[in-house]
């Protein structure tokens, strides 16, 4: 079956400045669990640009810990921008309150994304990559991720349609290249700009992916993500 990231606090922070009131987020997290949601990403981990935004745009170990305290099945994580990742923002997954990081990157920047993942892994972090704008990548990009020799250090690989453009052709065609890769697991995040995130994340589903990402009401930017109401009929 399928697994669901919910990322309703990060991509929807987007239209809030990263601003909730704790007991929104506990409230949130109780729902998450009692649907069976496997993942939470809570915020970015961002410390530049913080200027008007709220705590869950840069989610310090100290912001984080007390929900990490009432997780309970879910597993709750951060995402990190390439072009703002600092070594130092990250201490050591096991003195961290987090269970995984994201790393989004553009096309541009994979070369880049995987050297992070590398360090954040000998940091003891679990980390996930989610490659951005998937309809542009070049063959030297793909190369790049068919050509890393440690691929078994990434717990999920992420597809994106960060624009909402690409259709349910594109996808397969996409998918199926990077799923001949070698990597263990390769999941979808998909934007609603041409009111396709729920027929391209299905489309994903069928050929294989271990996840999909989700928010509450298909909160998010570039037409929102997929909203888990409109998935749940189908799973």
């Amino acid at each position: 079956m399928v697994k669901l990231l919910d990322c309703t606090t990060r991509d929807g922070g987007h239209c809030t400045n990263w601003t909730y009131d704790s007991e929104y987020i506990f409230d949130l997290m109780s729902n998450l669990n009692r649907n069976n949601i496997d993942f939470f990403e809570i915020g970015y981990r961002n410390y530049y640009d913080r200027e008007g935004k709220g705590a869950f745009y840069y989610c310090t170990p100290d912001l984080l810990k007390k929900f990490y305290e009432k997780k309970d099945g879910l597993s709750l994580g951060i995402m990190v921008d390439t072009k703002r990742y600092n070594e130092s923002d990250f201490i050591n997954g096991s003195e961290d309150y987090i269970d995984f990081v994201r790393i989004a990157t553009h096309p541009d920047k994979i070369r880049e994304t995987l050297n992070i993942a590398k360090n954040l892994n000998s940091k003891n972090y679990n980390v996930m990559i989610q490659v951005m704008d998937i309809s542009n990548l070049s063959e030297e990009q793909y190369q790049m991720l068919e050509t890393w020799q440690h691929k078994n250090i990434i717990q999920i690989l992420y597809l994106a349609d960060t624009y909402g453009t690409i259709n349910t052709e594109t996808l397969e065609q996409i998918f199926n290249r990077i799923k001949k890769m070698g990597y263990k697991n390769i999941s979808f995040h998909a934007h609603n700009q041409k009111q396709l995130a729920l027929a391209n994340s299905l489309k994903a589903i069928e050929l294989g992916a271990y996840s999909v990402d989700i928010t509450q009401d298909g909160a998010g930017i570039n037409g929102g993500n997929l909203s888990y109401v409109k998935l749940r009929d189908y799973i």
